[in-house]
C-alpha cells in the first residue's frame, strides 16, 4: 500500500546555523560576540555560529566582558565557516558580550579512541558512551551511555536470554524500524534484515564537538540492499549531569521507491534503559505531562524522557524530536519495561480503529533526513528541565556578531 510521498523538496525546511543566527553571513572584522538567552534558562548548551575570518586554529576561547571563567569555543573541520561554542550559564532574558583569545591552551573536551571496530568516546576524560559497528552485529548500538556518578542509564548488552533480558535486538541505544520494503530491521529473529557499516567519512574530536560520519547500507534477510543512510553522531563537552548526543538519520533511495511501513515494532531512535529504572520503579514522562505507559504509549509528543535508580543514583535519558522531522511529533512506542523508541509509522496501532495509517514511501532518487537528540541527566525529568534543555535543540540562544 502506497503512503505519503516524501520528496525531498518537499519536506519542512531545516534552518542552517547560519538562518538561526541574527547574521546571516561572515564578518572580516567582527570583534565582539553577543549572545542573549531568549526566554529560557541555558545549562551548558552548545551552539554553532557563523565564524569570522579573522579568527583561526581549531581551539580557542571567549572572554565574557566584566570577567568570569573563559567559554570554550571550536572551528568545525569539516566546515571552517562554522564555530561551536558551549555556553556554561546564562539565566532567562539574559545577555552576555564576549571577546575571542585565538591562542587558548588546549582543554579536555571530547576525544574519539578507536580500536575493535568500536569507538569510545570520552568528554572531560570520562568515558560517555561507545559506538559498535562490528561485520557480526544485527546493526550498530551505543553502549554504554553513562549519566552522573558513573552510572550506565542504558541496559547491558547481553547474548544470552535471562531475567530483565528479553528482547535481544534492544541493545542499549539504535537505529532500526520493523518493516522497510517489507524487511523486518528491527528484531533479531530468523529471517530479520540487517545494517551493515560501509566506512566513516569522518571521525572527529575537539575541545566542544567530536563527530563520526558514518555510512551504512539497509539489508534485507538474503542481503540485497534496501536503501543507504548516512548517520551522523555529534557528542559536546558537557558535563555528566547534562550530557547530550544528537543523531542525525539520512536516507537515501536508488531507483526503486522504499516504503517505511506501518507497524509498532520499531521507530527509528531506539533506547532500553537499565531494568532498575522500568516504570513503576522508574519513571516515563512525556513533553504534554504524560506519566507511564498508560499515559504515553502511541501518544504523539515532542519528547520522552524515562528517569529511575541505578545503584542509588536518579538519572535519566530523553529523546527529542526535532520540528523539522516528518510526521513531528513523532508517535512513542515507550513500554514501562524500558523500552523507548520514537516511532512515527506505526499509526494504525497507536491509534487503533482510526481508519489511520502511518506507512511512509520515500521516493526514488530522493533523501530525507530525521533529527533527534539523546539529553542523558541526573533525577527526574523535572530535575533536570527537560522542557527547558529540549529549546536548547530547537530554540538556541540567539548570537549576534558586532565590530567595537
Amino acid at each position: 500500500m502506497e503512503g505519503p510521498r516524501a520528496d525531498a523538496d518537499e519536506l519542512p525546511h531545516y534552518p542552517t546555523h547560519r538562518e538561526a543566527c541574527s547574521v546571516p553571513s561572515r564578518s572580516e572584522d567582527a570583534a565582539i560576540l553577543t549572545i542573549h538567552a531568549g526566554p529560557h534558562a541555558r545549562t551548558h548548551t552548545v551552539i554553532r555560529v557563523p565564524r569570522p575570518t579573522a579568527l583561526s586554529g581549531p581551539e580557542l576561547s571567549f572572554e565574557p566582558e566584566g570577567g568570569g571563567e573563559p567559554w570554550a569555543a571550536q572551528i568545525d573541520r569539516a566546515d571552517p565557516e562554522t564555530l561551536w561554542l558551549l555556553v556554561p550559564g546564562l539565566a532567562a532574558g539574559a545577555e552576555v558580550r564576549l571577546r575571542p583569545v585565538p591562542h587558548a591552551a588546549p582543554r579536555p573536551g571530547v576525544a574519539l579512541t578507536e580500536e575493535n571496530d568500536t569507538i569510545e568516546v570520552w568528554v572531560g576524560g570520562e568515558l560517555f558512551t561507545a559506538y559498535h559497528y562490528g561485520a557480526a552485529l544485527a546493526r550498530p548500538y551505543l553502549y554504554p551511555v553513562v549519566g552522573p556518578k558513573g552510572a550506565r542509564v542504558t541496559r547491558e548488552c547481553r547474548w544470552e536470554d535471562g531475567p530483565g533480558f528479553d528482547h535481544k535486538h534492544h541493545k542499549s541505544v539504535w537505529i532500526a524500524h520493523g518493516l522497510v520494503n517489507g524487511t523486518d530491521n528491527w528484531s533479531e529473529e530468523p529471517g530479520h534484515g540487517s545494517t551493515r557499516h560501509t566506512g566513516f567519512d569522518e571521525v572527529t574530536d575537539g575541545p566542544v564537538m567530536g563527530r563520526i560520519v558514518e555510512t551504512t547500507e539497509w539489508l534485507s534477510a538474503s542481503g540485497r540492499k534496501v536503501l543507504d543512510e548516512t548517520r551522523v553522531l555529534r557528542f559536546y563537552a558537557q558535563p555528566a549531569e547534562c550530557r547530550c548526543l544528537d543523531v542525525e538519520i539520512t536516507f537515501r533511495t536508488g531507483h526503486d521507491a522504499v516504503l517505511f511501513g506501518d507497524t509498532k515494532e520499531g521507530g527509528l531512535i531506539s533506547v532500553r534503559v537499565q531494568p532498575s529504572m522500568n516504570a513503576p520503579a522508574g519513571t516515563i514522562t512525556n513533553s504534554y505531562g504524560g506519566i507511564n505507559e498508560d499515559e504515553t504509549w502511541g501518544q504523539r509528543a515532542q519528547w520522552c524522557d524515562y528517569s529511575g535508580a541505578v545503584d542509588g543514583t536518579r538519572v535519566g535519558i530523553a529523546i527529542f524530536d526535532h520540528p523539522a522531522n516528518p510526521m513531528f511529533p513523532t508517535y512513542w512506542h515507550v513500554r514501562n519495561y524500558g523500552l523507548m523508541t520514537a516511532n512515527p509509522f506505526g499509526v494504525s496501532y497507536f491509534e487503533e480503529g482510526s481508519g489511520k495509517r502511518g506507512d511512509w514511501l520515500l521516493q526514488a532518487n530522493r533523501t530525507a533526513t530525521f533529527r533527534y537528540r539523546l539529553f542523558v541527566h541526573g533525577g527526574s525529568a523535572a530535575d533536570a528541565a527537560v522542557s527547558d534543555r529540549y529549546h536548547d535543540y530547537t530554540n538556541p540562544p540567539a548570537a549576534r556578531w558586532a565590530t567595537e
